[in-house]
């Protein structure tokens, strides 16, 4: 991963911006990056897939909003979703967010279509 230049395999990158999201029994829920951009915190998050279908996605982002908010307060919060990922779009619009913008971009697994949403 170093030799790939990722940067969670760069382990001060990986201690500022990774998170991983516990319970009260301190099981795992899930994780999150805040991801700095100049003016704006780029959220990246996932729920456990075990927790996933349970009706705690809302409120696992609006978590995850009041931490990038407290963090940085003057930033705007957005992140990115496929666009076929119906499921968390409407996760996030209930926490919030709304569709500002659609684009490709490249990933691991070649060119991907996304929307950025915008916190508000």
């Amino acid at each position: 991963m170093v030799l790939e230049e990722l940067d969670y395999a760069d382990p001060a990158i990986r201690a500022q911006q990774y998170f991983a999201v516990l319970d009260e029994q301190q099981s795992l829920c899930g994780f999150v990056q805040f991801f700095p951009i100049v003016g704006v915190t780029r959220l990246g998050l996932g729920l456990h897939p075990d927790r996933v279908g349970k009706g705690l996605g809302t409120a696992f982002v609006k978590l995850l909003v009041r931490e990038a908010v407290a963090r940085a307060p003057s930033n705007q919060i957005d992140l990115e979703v496929l666009i076929w990922n119906i499921r968390a779009q409407r996760t996030y619009m209930k926490a919030g967010f709304a569709i500002t913008d659609t684009y490709e971009r490249m990933t691991p697994n070649g060119l991907a279509t996304f929307h950025c949403m915008v916190y508000s």
